[in-house]
């Protein structure tokens, strides 16, 4: 596993307060970025040399029960993860956020009959079917753009091909499609909050192996070869 120091985390209502750099890591801010990426927001965007949100940590499998249907569950633990962010909370106690998982699975078994692995989109019509947040997908993911929404507290939700990510507990060489959440970076790091390991708060990939691995389900093919995007939420 790699290590690194990692910035002080920052929770959302930070960035809705000031709308700027908050002033204790105003100094390690290196480049303005002139492309707006969001489009509601036209202002450049200060990127600072690292951030790391308070994004609260859950694996998919809360209790340490890894059999289906949580062998699956990481679209739907990246998502609470993220809604428990913008809420400024701590997630509840492990056997309620089980409660939880179970209901989005639930949902999708009665509405979409089965429990499927799901793709940007798919979990982009779930979010927009059962939550009052707006969406937008990010197409073409660079690590410029991965800083440009990071640097706005937006942390973003991403697919990935799991046998790619270099993560040392995954077991059986990972699995063949994963989701997790992007919620800071260092100079040369990439901090997660991956779902898929019970040791994933905080998880760092390089750079490198971060953007080699990103890749959305293709159900023609089921396998992870599609294009490298991430889902972003909105609360307002």
């Amino acid at each position: 596993m790699l290590e690194a120091d990692l910035p002080l985390a920052q929770d959302y209502q930070e960035f809705v307060n000031t709308n700027t750099i908050p002033e204790e890591v105003a100094t390690n801010t290196v480049e303005v970025v002139e492309e707006p990426y969001i489009e509601s927001v036209e202002e450049p965007v200060v990127v600072q040399t690292s951030i790391n949100l308070d994004v609260p940590f859950t694996s998919q499998a809360p209790t340490a029960d890894w059999v289906q249907p949580f062998q699956d569950a990481c679209e739907e633990a990246s998502l609470l993860m993220v809604d428990y962010y913008y809420q400024n909370q701590d997630l509840p106690d492990v056997e309620q956020v089980e409660v939880v998982l179970l209901d989005m699975i639930g949902w999708q078994q009665e509405m979409w009959e089965g429990h499927f692995n799901l793709t940007l989109d798919d979990l982009d019509d779930f979010v927009k079917t059962n939550t009052e947040y707006r969406t937008e997908i990010v197409e073409d993911l660079t690590i410029e753009k991965i800083k440009s929404y990071l640097n706005r507290g937006l942390p973003l939700i991403v697919p990935a091909d799991g046998t790619k990510l270099a993560n040392p507990f995954f077991k059986n060489g990972g699995p063949d499609y994963h989701m997790l959440v992007i919620k800071g970076y260092t100079e040369d790091k990439i901090i997660t909050n991956d779902p898929g390991t019970s040791r994933g708060a905080d998880f760092i990939y390089t750079y490198e192996n971060m953007l080699y691995s990103i890749a959305d389900w293709n159900k023609k093919e089921s396998l992870a070869t599609g294009p490298k995007r991430a889902l972003i939420l909105y609360r307002d």
